[in-house]
């Protein structure tokens, strides 16, 4: 083999293994895409029994908007934009979960001191 043969031949080789490293590169995204929506479908799901959807209804719709993103992204096995909108997702379930978690404490919170004040006027009443 001469000398120019070889060049062709390494320069070959390595346009294969380039893009052998590609496909295996894009295809171990596909797990980690699939495994992020489906956390994001669990914080959603999580958010909603929280009562997001009454609390925080923007911050839930944000969240689900995402997870469509993400869903599309991935069956256009664009792995990498679903992996980022799916975490997006994901941060914004949790988000509008904790919104309506502080709205429910908050309610709680004004209702036992509507009670407090209730019980002290029962006390002011009593006689001495």
């Amino acid at each position: 083999m001469n000398q120019c043969m070889r060049r062709r031949l390494g320069g070959g080789l390595a346009w294969i293994v380039l893009a052998a490293l590609t496909v295996i590169g894009c295809a171990s995204s596909g797990p980690l895409a699939s495994t992020k929506v489906a956390q994001a479908e669990r914080a959603i799901d999580e958010a909603q029994q929280s009562g997001a959807s009454i609390s925080a209804p923007v911050e839930l719709r944000t969240a689900e908007d995402k997870l469509k993103a993400a869903r599309a992204a991935m069956a256009k096995e664009d792995y990498d934009q679903a992996i980022r909108v799916a975490e997006q997702a994901a941060v914004d379930a949790d988000y509008a979960r904790a919104r309506a978690v502080n709205e429910r404490a908050k309610r709680t919170a004004d209702e036992m001191r509507q009670n407090i004040q209730t019980l002290r006027q029962e006390l002011e009443r009593l006689p001495q």
